[in-house]
């Protein structure tokens, strides 16, 4: 391994603990959403502006400017229930833009743990955070996706990214949209009603935030023809689903995939059959499964009920609710799209975390009271790999492990995250695009057993300020990369490469990553075999 950079290290103080477990998709372990408010020192002070429905008034927070719950599309309940997003209305005055709107209907992130926040169907607002900037002067807009399995998430958890708009003069938007059956049922009726549109409507509704952008971006000194788009976990898969819609072209310049698992990963979409057959199932298990009358039954259903599936629930490593290959919005895969070329003239920084599959043993396993045994791993392996499982638990014998724990967290690391990473990268470049791969090692609480490592999320407190309105107080080394980071994430916004005066060099040939941590940021060339991705090439799917 080659040194670029050295920082000095430093161990998390214990207190960050509870702030750290959001950035898992385990969050509401730790948190309730507080109201927003403007950050202590700071007077709130309403600014006004206008865009698509009418005018709108934000606020200064943690020296930049917030517009919240902005809607930029009409509600998505009763006939507009699984179908594509439709105009926003219109409204009178001047409307407050100080609070977050309501997420998405979605189930409670774990067993007996409540909503992060209220949920309704007229869900689909965007938050948008603008620096302090002269008058004329055009920035950057990054828009993030949030993750979430496509199960859970809202844009109301990443309050805020001040810093990174403060300093690194961009404009960060964060769109809701709908997860779950809302987002992704498919039906062949639903097809026939919207043109062979089925299973996207979640992708849809990122599509309508982008052209929002598109149309609004200048009413916060934004330009509409320089946005990144960027996000984590499913955020990244959404970005990379993306690039492979064809109804998607234009709407952004650059993107970042953080722990996306574009590739070859149970959130990869499926075909329309496959999407199909999982829905009727969905449908049947609900009482819906007359063909002639189940899109009436699901839709007049109560949103409660309609979440009593356990499709609805982050309990697996399989998925049910994905975008969908429907033909019209998502016409192939990510990686298939990538190969030939999609991302020729869009720069992109694709990334994954040392230690990912530690965040899924952790929610999957001990929040639910289970410790994984030797029994439980092969069962496991068997269940997620089906012939290929001999072959994985070769490479991954529990006997070269400290725990069955820790085997099952490098199978998922490796499989789930790292190689389809890789091979996201190897896909776009063979495609012509020019890619920035980097791989975060930064173990947020050490070592600790219960969430070791540089679990999954563990990025996301370096690239936003605060969770859920609470700031991540960061020791001072761990910070510093904090700085690094959103230093290169706006810099790559600003001019479409990521390379800082400590960010560089940083090549963009195979097979060099660029590895970060506190206390050594460094070029290394051994990505794929530290993650066996050897053996993960040879397996064309997970988890269909």
């Amino acid at each position: 391994m080659r040194i670029v950079t050295a920082i000095s290290g430093r161990r998390w103080p214990a207190r960050i603990l509870a702030v750290a477990g959001v950035v898992g998709l385990a969050s509401a372990l730790v948190f309730t959403a507080p109201a927003p408010r403007a950050a202590p020192g700071d007077q709130a002070t309403e600014l006004t502006t206008t865009v698509t429905g009418g005018a709108i008034h934000g606020m200064r927070s943690a020296g930049i400017i917030q517009y919240l719950g902005v809607p930029f599309a009409a509600s998505t309940a009763g006939p507009h229930r699984f179908a594509p997003p439709q105009p926003v209305p219109p409204w009178e005055g001047v409307r407050p833009a100080t609070a977050h709107g309501p997420q998405c209907p979605q189930s409670a992130p774990l067993p007996h743990v409540p909503a992060l926040q209220p949920s309704s169907e007229d869900c689909l607002t965007i938050d948008v955070y603008v620096p302090e900037h002269a008058s004329g002067t055009t920035l950057p807009v990054m828009v993030w996706l949030y993750g979430g399995g496509f199960v859970l998430g809202s844009n109301a958890q990443y309050d805020s990214p001040a810093r990174l708009v403060r300093d690194g003069q961009v404009i960060v938007a964060i769109p809701n949209y709908r997860v779950g059956p809302f987002g992704f049922l498919a039906l062949p009726e639903l097809a026939t009603d919207d043109g062979g549109i089925t299973g996207t409507y979640g992708t849809l509704d990122q599509q309508a935030a982008l052209r929002w952008i598109q149309d609004n971006a200048a009413a916060f000194g934004g330009d509409p023809g320089n946005v990144t788009l960027f996000g984590e976990s499913a955020g990244g898969m959404s970005v990379c689903t993306q690039l492979a819609s064809p109804t998607a072209r234009g709407l952004f310049t650059k993107a970042i995939i953080q722990s996306g698992a574009c590739a070859r990963s149970p959130l990869v979409p499926p075909t329309v059959d496959r999407a199909y057959q999982r829905s009727a199932d969905y449908a049947s298990s609900l009482g819906c499964g007359d063909f002639t009358t189940r899109l009436r039954c699901l839709r007049e259903m109560p949103v409660d009920r309609l979440l009593s599936s356990p499709t609805t629930m982050l309990n697996t490593m399989d998925a049910t609710w994905t975008p969908v290959r429907d033909g019209v919005v998502v016409t192939s895969t990510p990686e298939d799209a990538l190969a030939t070329g999609v991302a020729r003239a869009i720069p992109l920084i694709v990334g994954s975390n040392a230690d990912e599959g530690a965040t899924f043993v952790a929610l999957l396993d001990y929040a639910r009271g289970a410790v994984p045994t030797a029994a439980e791993y092969l069962d496991w392996a068997l269940s997620s790999f089906g012939d290929h499982s001999d072959r994985v638990l070769a490479r991954y014998p529990v006997a070269d492990f400290d725990t069955p724990a820790a085997a099952k967290q490098q199978v998922i690391t490796d499989g789930f995250f790292a190689c389809p990473a890789l091979f996201t990268t190897e896909a776009a470049r063979r495609g012509g695009g020019q890619v920035w791969q980097y791989r975060f090692n930064d173990a947020p609480l050490g070592q600790n057993p219960l969430l070791p490592g540089a679990f999954h999320a563990a990025e996301i407190p370096y690239v936003f300020s605060a969770l859920m309105g609470v700031p991540i107080p960061l020791p001072p080394d761990a910070d510093r990369l904090s700085q690094h980071i959103q230093q290169s994430w706006a810099h790559f916004a600003h001019t479409g490469s990521p390379e800082t005066p400590t960010l560089a060099p940083w090549p963009t040939t195979t097979p060099t990553t660029l590895e970060l941590s506190r206390d050594r940021i460094a070029l290394s060339d051994s990505f794929s075999p530290a993650h066996r991705c050897d053996l993960w090439s040879t397996i064309s799917q997970i988890g269909w």
